[in-house]
């Protein structure tokens, strides 16, 4: 388990916020590739993140549904997404060709014909041009950006994709204060990843955003009602997504308990204390 009051004491003393250092926006090299994917197997270090993702998914996708999913990489969520959802088309839009293959060749592996691809900057996305979508998804790869001004782009081209009652789910990291706090996390990850998932997790750390920036930018970019949940305590992280559109079906949420019932008991530490920790903000 994460040592709170120690990591909450390190940012509180820290005396400033570093700058971001950013990161390649694209992971091409295939055995990094191939660790990210075994980071996000059930048991890894995501898994407590993963089920917190698909609980919330569950009340904002609904039937026939065109959904997005923004700097998709190898596609962990919408390979465990497509399936509950046979009716939904999932688009997973990167800029990395690794990263998508691996998506399309798992995708026909298990049969899943509602996922397709698009290898496009997600701050334009021009095969979208004039296309409506009902739901925008991004999970821990905004901060793959380049620059401040990238961010704001990516919100604004997300808002105009949407159509009138569209929704969206975004989480992401943020930067942190005391190189001491990061260590923390790292080392917590390396229990259960390979060296080289370990080492790319302390890269995103530095080159994440910080919470503040990101939610500014998106107030400013999102004129439509959402919830913005930032971390309590630490700017560890941030969610913003808009209000239930439906109800979680049978199906979806007997794979959800199933799920739960087989995460170890520190992850499901880990999973309660992950949604204790978000401070509910109602944006407009």
């Amino acid at each position: 388990m994460l040592p709170v009051p120690k990591i909450v004491w390190l940012e509180m003393t820290s005396p400033q916020r570093p700058a971001r250092i950013t990161e390649p926006e694209a992971m091409t090299d295939a055995e990094q590739v191939a660790s990210y994917v075994k980071a996000y197997e059930w048991g890894g270090p995501t898994s407590a993140l993963q089920l917190h993702h698909m609980r919330e998914l569950a009340s904002l996708i609904r039937p026939g549904d065109v959904v997005v999913d923004l700097a998709c990489g190898p596609g962990p969520l919408l390979l465990e997404l497509a399936p509950l959802y046979p009716e939904v088309e999932f688009i997973g839009a990167d800029l990395s060709p690794t990263m998508l293959e691996h998506l399309q060749r798992a995708a026909r592996e298990r049969g899943l014909s509602n996922v397709s691809v698009l290898q496009e900057d997600i701050r334009t996305l021009p095969s979208l041009e004039g296309r409506k979508v009902d739901l925008v998804i991004s999970t821990s790869a905004l901060h793959h950006l380049p620059d401040d001004d990238s961010l704001r782009q990516v919100f604004t081209r997300m808002n105009s994709l949407l159509g009138a009652d569209g929704g969206f789910y975004l989480f992401d990291f943020g930067l942190l204060k005391s190189a001491r706090t990061r260590e923390i996390f790292v080392a917590e990850v390396a229990k259960l990843a390979p060296p080289i998932t370990a080492h790319d997790y302390d890269v995103s750390l530095q080159a994440a955003y910080p919470v503040d920036y990101a939610l500014e930018s998106a107030r400013a970019a999102l004129p439509r009602p959402y919830v913005e949940a930032p971390c309590a305590f630490v700017d560890f992280f941030y969610f913003l997504q808009t209000a239930p559109r439906t109800t979680p079906s049978p199906k979806v949420q007997a794979r959800l308990d199933e799920i739960w019932r087989g995460l170890s008991v520190p992850m499901k530490a880990e999973h309660a204390m992950l949604r204790m920790l978000r401070r509910r903000r109602e944006v407009r």
